[in-house]
């Protein structure tokens, strides 16, 4: 009985087993997405395919490999990213944020998409983080190109969307306790970047993460991307910080003086006028952006007053100094004469009639406006040598000596810049 008992279990069991299996459901296995790929084509052959004035639906299987160049983890870009090849860089806008990080080896497939210049800065648009983006590797950092502001200012086109490198900048307002973005209303804010020579904007989101770290004060190098914008009729060039970490810019910061504040003697400068009416001596033209003016025209004679005006720096300190150089733009107008000239001592006490002083005239070395005709004519100096004036109280002065003639002119100088 126990026998026909134990039989019967055992039978019940391999029945309800058989149900039970019978009944398992059976999942679908996950279909696997594959993104097409289509004809290849480089970010150069990419960039050629728009139409002026027009937005390009690409409508075709097409697909460009690059490097990510920048990303959104510092929040400078928003549904965003730059990608890079041998060819050159181009914006990518998603509509969605993305897994995206620099350095990533991507393909992008491209049907779909838009092709536009927004602001005169080219983009892919419209593009899908998963069905537009097959990623094939990490870690594949591209190293920055080295270039100048002049280089960029000259082509903006080249060089729009690539990761570039400027050696031996710093930021005007560095060392004023600015921030490089408005982080308490969200604002972006544009700072700028000098050589010493020419200028160039570095655009910063009030969203990054570092809206509100101050200012880099030194003088070092810049890494970021390079876009640009449309005012009016004018392309602007215009930098974006990938991560400010990347900014090695922490040699001493140079001594600028922009009058800006609309002072002659703020940060240590010192006026000494020495002979002629107070309107021969330097003052401010606030008109153009707070430049330092000097002249000695007599609107009474239409001639020109016999003076001495000398608008001197504070003592540098140039000690530590391996090649210290500066630089300063200058405009004239209505007449070249006289010339306004620029100086350079290593004995002078900083208070005293400078004519006790040693002075060297450095007025040959420097590049000057000549256009008379018009304010807009801004010339850069280029790069004054302070190499053989190195010692710990360095002064350089502008020095204007009146004439009593006709057609004298009207000089304006700015952004007077020494670089230790």
């Amino acid at each position: 009985m126990f026998m026909k008992n134990l039989k019967y279990i055992i039978g019940l069991f391999s029945v309800a087993s058989i149900f039970l299996m019978s009944c398992e459901k059976e999942f679908d296995a996950p279909e696997l997405k594959v993104v097409p790929t289509g004809n290849v084509v480089s970010i150069a052959d990419l960039r050629a395919m728009h139409v002026p004035g027009t937005t390009v639906e690409i409508n075709e299987d097409l697909s460009v490999f690059g490097i990510i160049t920048a990303d959104e983890s510092t929040g400078n870009l928003y549904k965003e990213s730059y990608i890079e090849d041998a060819t050159g860089g181009i914006n990518l806008r998603f509509i969605s944020s993305t897994g995206l990080y620099i350095g990533d080896s991507v393909r992008v497939y491209l049907k779909g998409s838009k092709l536009l210049r927004y602001n005169q800065m080219m983009q892919v648009d419209s593009l899908h983080p998963d069905n537009s983006i097959v990623k094939i590797g990490t870690l594949q950092n591209r190293v920055p190109q080295v270039v100048t502001i002049s280089e960029i200012n000259n082509d903006l086109e080249g060089f729009q969307g690539e990761l570039i490198q400027i050696n031996n900048v710093y930021f005007i307002e560095g060392g004023q306790g600015k921030m490089y973005a408005d982080a308490a209303n969200l604002e972006s804010v544009s700072r700028s970047l000098s050589d010493g020579t020419e200028l160039i904007d570095v655009r910063t989101s009030g969203y990054a993460n570092f809206a509100s770290d101050t200012l880099a004060s030194g003088y070092g190098t810049f890494i970021g991307i390079m876009t640009q914008y449309k005012v009016g009729s004018t392309n602007i060039a215009q930098l974006l910080i990938r991560n400010p970490n990347e900014l090695n810019m922490n040699g001493d910061a140079p001594l600028v003086k922009d009058f800006n504040d609309q002072s002659l003697t703020s940060g240590g400068w010192t006026t000494q006028h020495l002979a002629g009416p107070s309107y021969t001596a330097w003052g401010i033209f606030a008109a153009t952006n707070s430049a330092a003016k000097i002249t000695c025209y007599n609107s009474a004679t239409a001639m020109g007053e016999v003076s001495e005006s000398w608008l001197i720096s504070p003592a540098i300190d140039l000690s530590n100094s391996a090649t210290p150089n500066f630089n300063f733009r200058n405009v004239v107008r209505y007449g070249t004469t006289p010339q306004l000239q620029v100086m350079v001592s290593t004995n002078y006490d900083g208070t005293s009639n400078p004519n006790t002083a040693t002075w060297t005239d450095l007025t040959s070395l420097a590049t000057w406006d000549t256009d008379i005709s018009s304010w807009n004519t801004w010339t850069s100096s280029g790069d004054l040598n302070l190499t053989p004036y190195i010692s710990s109280a360095t002064y350089v002065a502008f020095k204007h000596v009146g004439v009593n003639t006709s057609g004298v002119g009207t000089w304006e100088i700015d952004d007077i810049t020494i670089i230790k």
